[in-house]
């Protein structure tokens, strides 16, 4: 089967496909049945128990530290909540260690997760109070919990309009159900959360049938539990997104039944992950734009709009945001360069341009908050700004040297200790890219097209977690449709299979 005829398939084949999230697994861990007082899931302790690593930490197999702390947190509460029915002692001692030797490296990754700021004190008092020998520092962030606090309405904490509601574990006991209640969604989930649904049902007094039965279709749909579900927006727009990159007319690769349907999903507010979810953002919502007029589908560019900060002119995510995000302005980019008519045009592409430029690291690459690796950043921000002229082609110059001198040994690229399949498959489309314009060493992208068709049969259940929610993930057929962009883009350069 060829490249695109697999990218064809895959998208009308989207099927909710992650990585398994410890995070999550233990927070339904500590879900017990209002009349036994017993777990109602006792499985999901000993997958805990199963998949801990040797050095005593759970999260991604790349040591990123808010993923390792987080998860080992998660994992240590829920095993000692259990107490003495299982075999923990020797993990929960591990995991202790880790937490002392590895809490105060937090301030070498890049960014933080998705409501760490929030969470993490929480946790590290909740396991003290539970008799953990963790550290009793929080490495600045109970300040910063306090700072986040304040920027949201005290009436808006509860609100399933905005993006607190996916992390609301971290209210820990003072946490009002009844308000929770009222905020869950209509297939029974706080912001389509398992971890923050099942914290609902750890407070909640009675069982509640909505949240029950929400909590059952996430461990139905996998043999693990997935950081969030469902995302039905998001995974076709991003898996669309990629490939617009593979130099094929995106038009090809979906049925009119699904533009219709992403058409449709585009409301005034803007599209959030899925349909089932009330909070927009303006990631997606680029994405999405984006690949509607690609598609030949008129936009509203005021739809885009209402996510630009007014006194900045660069967008944001979501409301109450901390930090603004580089991919988010980078997807803007793409949607406005389709968009003439949109409010301040030049002034707006021109403010993100300046702080794209500006937030490059070193000059070389870019770091967001949704991504673990710099190649995601950068690939996208690399061909974005390549569509705005000759001069910035000129000042990304050292941005494809430092890919270009990255490459590992066997063709692949990895930030991380190793070479993985996806963040070959960004660095694959950014010299391609980059090449359609000046050429570059063609035996750096023949390397990377062999690491990338070689890993690609049957990786889709090796791809490392690097994408940041609550905790690092991987949303496996996102990834898959990068991969076949470059594969595909590559094929077409050089007029030859790999």
């Amino acid at each position: 089967m060829s490249y695109l005829q697999e990218a064809k398939d895959l998208v009308t084949n989207l099927g909710h496909r992650m990585a398994p999230s410890p995070y999550d697994i233990a927070w339904l861990a500590r879900v017990r049945s209002p009349t036994s007082g017993q777990p109602l899931w006792p499985d999901l302790s000993e997958w805990l128990l199963e998949h801990q690593h040797p050095d005593g930490s759970w999260g991604s197999e790349i040591e990123y530290y808010h993923d390792r702390i987080i998860c080992t947190l998660s994992a240590a509460i829920a095993l000692g909540q259990l107490g003495p029915c299982i075999n923990s002692g020797d993990a929960l001692t591990r995991a202790e260690r880790y937490l002392w030797h590895h809490l105060h490296l937090l301030p070498r990754d890049p960014f933080e997760l998705v409501g760490f700021e929030l969470i993490l004190p929480t946790m590290l008092n909740e396991a003290r109070e539970l008799g953990l020998d963790v550290p009793t520092h929080t490495c600045g962030y109970g300040e910063i919990q306090t700072q986040k606090l304040r920027m949201i309405p005290p009436e808006m904490l509860y609100s399933p309009y905005i993006s607190t509601v996916l992390s609301l574990e971290f209210l820990g006991a003072s946490g009002d159900p009844e308000k929770m209640q009222k905020a869950l969604t209509t297939n029974g989930s706080l912001g389509n959360s398992p971890a923050a649904t099942a914290y609902y049902m750890t407070v909640c007094p009675e069982m509640d049938l909505n949240a029950l039965g929400y909590l059952e279709s996430v461990r139905s749909h996998m043999d693990y539990i997935i950081p969030f579900y469902p995302f039905r927006t998001f995974e076709l727009s991003w898996a669309l997104n990629n490939l617009t990159m593979s130099g094929v007319p995106v038009a090809e690769f979906a049925p009119t039944s699904m533009w219709k349907e992403l058409s449709a999903a585009i409301a005034p507010r803007g599209v959030g992950f899925d349909p089932s979810f009330r909070i927009p953002d303006g990631d997606t919502t680029s994405a999405c734009c984006r690949i509607l007029l690609n598609a030949g589908y008129a936009v509203d560019p005021l739809i885009l709009a209402q996510f630009e900060d007014r006194e900045k002119h660069i967008f944001r995510t979501y409301h109450y945001e901390r930090n603004p995000s580089i991919s988010t302005n980078i997807h803007a980019l793409d949607a406005l360069q389709m968009l003439p008519d949109y409010p301040n045009h030049h002034e707006v592409r021109e403010q993100i341009i300046l702080m794209l430029l500006e937030r490059r690291m070193y000059k070389m690459y870019w770091v967001d908050k949704w991504h673990a690796s710099p190649y995601y950043a950068t690939a996208h921000a690399l061909l974005a700004l390549l569509q705005e002229g000759e001069y910035l082609a000129h000042a990304c110059s050292l941005t494809v040297d430092w890919i270009l001198h990255t490459q590992k040994a066997d063709g692949s690229w990895g930030f991380f200790e190793k070479g993985t399949v996806e963040e070959t498959a960004y660095a694959m489309l950014a010299l391609l890219g980059y090449h359609r314009r000046e050429a570059v060493d063609t035996e750096v992208l023949h390397r990377g097209a062999a690491y990338l068709a070689a890993a690609h049969q049957g990786a889709d259940s090796t791809y490392t977690p690097l994408w940041i929610v609550k905790c690092l993930y991987a949303p496996y057929d996102i990834i898959r449709s990068a991969v076949l962009a470059a594969l595909i883009l590559y094929e077409d350069t050089f007029g030859r299979s790999v």
